[in-house]
């Protein structure tokens, strides 16, 4: 899996969850600081994967790997979700512990079964499509970025 038509894709995978696991990690914080879910967030889950994605591609970018930023970003904002959600019930019921609500199979189900209300109202939709937009476009700007560098820096070849 590292390499589809001579593009890495390997280590942008890597960098892609991580930033998808750092995305929800922080979209749960903000929520239990707050006590409100901050829409905001998905965009930023959607440009750290994109950030992620480039630079650990070395700046090589194929629309493969606006795809994998794409992904990760989902990913991240799921992970936001289900987090919020273990966060709010560990609330509820003080005699479990977040942690263990985490990996809970019942949870883990309940999350699945109701997945569909988290996503429900149209500004929840309107900030996933933001940032899809962002994971997709950061990649390729960034491409086009490095490669008018390097444009720029081959063509000011010494004459003589």
């Amino acid at each position: 899996m590292e390499e589809k038509q001579g593009v890495k894709i390997g280590m942008p995978i890597i960098g892609g969850l991580i930033a998808a696991i750092l995305g929800g990690v922080v979209w749960a914080a903000v929520a239990a600081m707050t006590e409100y879910e901050v829409g905001l967030i998905a965009i930023l889950a959607g440009v750290l994967c994109g950030y992620a994605v480039v630079l650990f591609s070395n700046k090589q970018i194929a629309t493969v790997h606006k795809i994998i930023a794409v992904v990760f970003s989902l990913i991240g904002i799921l992970l936001g979700k289900y987090l919020t959600v273990v966060y709010f019930t560990a609330q509820l019921y003080t005699d479990m512990s977040m942690m263990n609500l985490v990996f809970n199979g019942e949870m883990i189900s309940a999350f699945a079964e109701t997945f569909t209300e988290y996503f429900s109202e149209p500004i929840d939709l309107l900030f996933v499509v933001l940032a899809i937009v962002s994971a997709w476009q950061i990649p390729g700007r960034m491409a086009k970025t490095s490669m008018a560098s390097e444009a720029s820096t081959s063509d000011q070849a010494p004459r003589a």
